[in-house]
């Protein structure tokens, strides 16, 4: 037999390759001074965590116990330099009028932060650009600081994307003539560097031997989707968080998953409403932060008191899960074939006398989230442990239709599975993004024209809003003769029951 040739590696002149194994970027690298990188390995204990200080971070000795080298990442949205009337009515009065100023004061915040940094610690700092005529990039100006003036290796930048299309700022300046037309604020940046190296410094597994943080927590679907450099987050409401320019959880949240272990700390010198906090909190993280208003540090420690609050007793399971309405509850069985007799079935029943049942105290779904594992996985997991049998990935099936699963139920009837969706902090997952609810409907009409064997239910992360257009749709297709037979959203114990129900023929 003869051996299989060894795919050629890349390299960064092949423009246009597919692939990038075995790339070879060292001839690209040759042409740029060689970056100072030290292998400092020395990693401080925390001397002081889970506390917020009224006071100036370019000083934060004077208020804090922070040990130098001791914070793996700071996560920071400076305050806007947006004008003194603005400022002053946001509490932020203290903000340089002049430019320059503001830079000198953000570089002697950095500068503080990489003293507190740990080797290979990073920063990741958000900031808006500025201005028309004429524009001025913040974040330019923002990466000099880091990388020019402080040394630290730029790791990357990322476009957060608040709003698509007709959403964006309104100021048109010439509408529809070429005089001067304006460019709309859709986006924001984050910069991201790190201190001295590239990697954290210590390995993990030599990490949990010192008794250091150790374990990772984001999904792999998280994972892969943090790891682009484009993150469609909304912006978080300035009403219901009490702060005229918050930043919304989900993208310290982000950050914190992607570059920190469970356990790390986590520093914010522009605290604000407690953003930073409250996803450090959420993360299994410990934080500490400053603002120099009295105000907003007492609103950051009301939120951090809250999200404790609603942390007790949730699994990290739950974590990833986006919350459906509790509005739509009653019009969830709608969604289900109207014959199936599922009503007493919940999330700690087990039909039949099966062993291989969902055990409510640690269930397929916190594993899975746990060991990082994607979507499409989970749900074979839940297949099985609902009572499926047989379970086949991508089934060949006729009229170029594919899905994820075929399965049999304890009657031998074969049942077909599409899955959607992923563990992420994007807001619409699942079958609440329109395109992808419309391919699963797409693929749904197909396979019940040609009639084949099996009936098809639709596995997901979350289901379309409700009373939402995507939602009336799902609801008219769904049924015991219909397109789709059932629509099961994974981490919902009810759903799981009916889908058990299902695997046992008690339908």
């Amino acid at each position: 037999m003869s051996t299989p040739a060894r795919r050629g590696g890349t390299a960064t002149s092949s423009f246009g390759v597919s692939r990038r194994e075995g790339h070879d970027s060292s001839a690209f690298y040759e042409r740029f001074t060689a970056p100072e990188i030290n292998s400092d390995s020395e990693i401080a204990r925390h001397s002081c965590r889970d506390e917020l200080w009224v006071g100036d971070a370019r000083d934060m000795d004077a208020y804090g116990d922070i040990a130098d080298n001791s914070v793996a990442l700071v996560v920071t949205s400076p305050p806007y330099f947006a004008g003194k009337e603005y400022e002053e009515a946001v509490g932020e009065g203290h903000i340089p009028a002049d430019y320059v100023a503001y830079l000198e004061m953000l570089e002697a915040v950095f500068s503080e932060c990489v003293r507190k940094l740990e080797p290979g610690g990073r920063i990741a700092v958000n900031v808006a650009n500025l201005g028309r005529k004429p524009y001025r990039s913040l974040s330019a100006d923002v990466i000099t600081i880091l990388q020019d003036r402080l040394g630290l290796l730029l790791r990357g930048e990322v476009i957060w994307r608040k709003a698509r299309g007709a959403a964006g700022n309104c100021a048109w300046g010439s509408f529809q003539r070429p005089s001067n037309p304006v460019l709309r604020d859709l986006t924001e940046r984050v910069v991201i560097a790190s201190k001295g190296r590239f990697d954290r410094a210590v390995p993990a597994a030599e990490r949990a031997t010192q008794g250091l943080p150790s374990e990772g927590t984001a999904p792999v679907d998280e994972f892969l989707e943090a790891t682009t450099d484009v993150w469609d987050i909304p912006t978080a409401s300035a009403t219901r968080v009490g702060h005229p320019a918050p930043f919304p959880v989900e993208l310290p949240q982000r950050l914190i998953d992607l570059y920190t272990y469970r356990g790390d700390l986590v520093l914010d010198p522009f605290m604000g409403a407690g953003t930073t906090a409250v996803a450090a909190v959420r993360t299994g993280r410990h934080y500490v932060g400053f603002d120099t208003e009295a105000d907003y540090v007492a609103l950051a420690e009301e939120r951090i008191r809250s999200e404790r609050e609603q942390l007790d007793g949730h699994s990290d399971a739950e974590r990833w899960k986006v919350t459906v309405a509790p509005s739509c509850n009653g019009k969830q069985s709608r969604l289900f074939a109207e014959d199936a007799d599922t009503s007493a079935f919940t999330g700690s029943r087990t039909p039949g006398n099966d062993s291989d049942h969902l055990n409510s105290d640690d269930d397929f779904q916190a594993r899975a989230v746990r060991e990082g594992r994607k979507a499409q996985e989970l749900a074979r997991g839940v297949l099985l442990d609902c009572g499926f049998r047989e379970i086949h990935d991508k089934p060949a099936l006729d009229g170029g239709v594919e899905v994820n699963f075929s399965a049999q139920d304890r009657r031998g009837e074969r049942w077909l599975f599409d899955v959607s969706g992923a563990f992420s902090v994007t807001q619409r997952p699942g079958l609440r993004r329109t395109d992808t609810l419309w391919k699963a409907l797409g693929r749904a009409g197909v396979l019940h024209t040609l009639g084949l064997s099996g009936r098809l239910v639709l596995l997901t992360t979350d289901r379309p809003a409700p009373n939402s257009a995507g939602y009336r749709a799902l609801e008219a297709v769904t049924g015991p003769r219909k397109p789709v037979y059932a629509v099961i959203e994974m981490a919902d114990p009810q759903d799981l029951g009916r889908l058990r129900a299902l695997a046992y023929g008690e339908v």
